[in-house]
């Protein structure tokens, strides 16, 4: 670049390209295209644009700047999609809140995020209303209602009012999109901050992985919520393609979806997944564009992963292992072609993972220990919980900031890890660690068997020994000694259950993730020990 004295001086490019742009490029280059889909509402590239638009004002106006917090207590759909969306476009964060949580967790998740507008409907406000009085940011006046009655803000009357100026305000990689909320089963669940750049994560891994382009359809059947369900949003919106919501997960509405819309792309959890596959009416379907499943939130037992392939003969089914805080493993056909069946899979993207002892050191390979990750994918921190992130963080080679993920686990010398449970659900029986995993992984085998869970529970002479709760395969009627006596057959001697108990479903967190404390309580109440 030529400067008045004749003298040149460096030109360099700049303007980081992030989630806040994403919607302007789709608009710009694929203006017809559809971008997103929830029931008989579609919107192209364009429209979302202008929607988007109008809600980014609509926040601008009503004083959110860059940085501040907005609140979601919204089910999918395109009204929380807008605003979600309008306010990523304007710099803000969402926090995305699970309507499953008691009214405490809700009041204090709010709370925690800071946020300083909700937009909610009816449902979620009624979920809201007792706990009004504990609310120390929001207010009344800054409740937007979906649908709202006489006396409440109207949210889509707040958005239609926007402005159509263009938005464009700067943002950088380390600047936070969202609050994701952990599905812990006791406490108040952490806020996990991340970053525009941690959720490249997703954009550029998940392409790469499973193939995902600009003519993709992604359904999304997780909600908004939740983590992973960035492995879909993020993908298809980077490159360009259209994105299908579901309102409320149920088998007959992905299978129409699937059908409706040729969708190619969809990330689940495995109890929606056994839920597809036993669907009665699955053979009517045309399932033959679905190219992909990613299957996430707990291992599939090989069972459940075979039958998935048989009623699903189009579509590649994937494993996605990783926690909320920051780090993914995958696994496809080719790894099992290979033998590596009982895997979660490689790193994905460049991410570490190293395995690590309770004296803090790393372990060789083959080893069991906690299972710590790097990547770019990891969080900023707990949010406002800088004590709760400290204890997070294993300090690894290059010292660099690894995240403990919580999980027991070993690398093989290929690289692929194998996950031998979590660290707190580990059964200490007689002196022995028992990894409740494995003998899961043998109950599974059993033909009646659909669902296995086993937890630690007292005993008077080992201090734990292992108990089974089972969801039985439609039509199956085994009894719960039957299943104990088949297991205890196939498995170790210090491995064998107490006993089992046969439960129409497990409770669960959010996520689809079994409440493995709930069945640890609710031993006591069954009258089946002490053992």
């Amino acid at each position: 670049m030529p400067m008045h004295d004749g003298t040149t001086t460096a030109m360099h490019f700049q303007g980081d390209f992030m989630f806040s742009d994403v919607i302007r490029h789709g608009a710009r280059f694929s203006p017809r295209h559809p971008a997103v889909i929830c029931g008989n509402t579609v919107l192209t590239w364009s429209e979302l644009e202008l929607e988007t638009r109008k809600a980014a004002n609509a926040l601008m106006d009503a004083g959110i700047v860059k940085g501040d917090k907005i609140g979601l207590l919204l089910p999918n759909g395109i009204p929380a999609f807008v605003a979600y969306w309008g306010a990523v476009r304007m710099g803000a964060a969402t926090a995305a809140i699970s309507p499953l949580n008691a009214g405490d967790a809700l009041a204090a998740m709010l709370n925690n995020s800071e946020s300083k507008l909700l937009f909610t409907d009816q449902a979620g406000l009624e979920l809201l209303k007792p706990k009004m009085a504990e609310l120390e940011i929001l207010t009344a006046s800054d409740i937007l209602v979906f649908g709202a009655s006489q006396g409440l803000r109207d949210a889509q009357v707040f958005i239609n009012a926007g402005r159509l100026d263009e938005v464009d305000v700067p943002v950088s990689g380390n600047d936070t999109i969202n609050i994701v909320y952990s599905s812990g089963s006791t406490g108040t669940p952490k806020g996990i901050e991340v970053s525009h750049l941690a959720r490249h994560h997703y954009t550029f891994g998940m392409p790469v992985h499973f193939g995902m382009g600009p003519f993709s359809v992604a359904l999304v059947s997780t909600p908004f919520y939740t983590n992973g369900t960035w492995a879909m949003l993020s993908a298809a919106m980077f490159r360009g393609a259209t994105l299908v919501l579901m309102p409320k997960f149920s088998s007959t509405a992905f299978l129409e979806a699937v059908q409706r819309w040729r969708c190619t792309h969809s990330f689940m959890v495995p109890t929606q997944l056994s839920r597809i596959i036993a669907d009665p009416n699955l053979a009517s379907y045309d399932t033959s564009s679905l190219k992909v499943i990613e299957s996430a939130g707990q291992k599939l037992m090989e069972a459940a992963r075979k039958k998935a392939e048989d009623a699903l003969p189009y579509t590649a089914i994937w494993e996605v292992y990783g926690t909320s805080e920051g780090f993914a493993t995958v696994i496809g056909p080719e790894d099992r072609e290979r033998g590596k069946t009982e895997s979660v899979g490689r790193p994905m993207m460049l991410d570490d993972i190293r395995i690590v002892g309770p004296d803090g050191e790393e372990l060789p390979t083959g080893e069991i220990g906690e299972i710590c990750a790097y990547g770019i994918g990891l969080m900023k921190g707990y949010y406002r919980a800088p004590e709760k992130t400290a204890e997070q963080v294993w300090i690894g080679p290059r010292v660099r900031t690894f995240t403990r993920s919580g999980d027991l686990g070993y690398l093989d010398a290929d690289g692929y890890l194998y996950l031998s449970g979590r660290l707190k659900d580990m059964i200490k029986s007689g002196g022995l660690n028992v990894f409740p995993s494995d003998i899961e992984q043998v109950l599974s085998g059993h033909p009646s068997v659909r669902e296995a869970c086993v937890v630690g529970v007292p005993h008077a002479e080992w201090v734990e020994t292992p108990f089974a709760y089972v969801i039985l395969a439609d039509g199956a009627a085994e009894t719960a000694d039957e299943l104990t006596a088949w297991v205890n057959e196939r498995v170790g001697k210090f491995q064998r259950i107490a006993g089992s108990h046969i439960m129409p479903d497990f409770p669960r967190v959010a996520y689809g993730k079994v409440d493995k404390p709930a069945l640890r309580k609710l031993f006591s109440t069954l009258g089946l020990g002490p053992y």
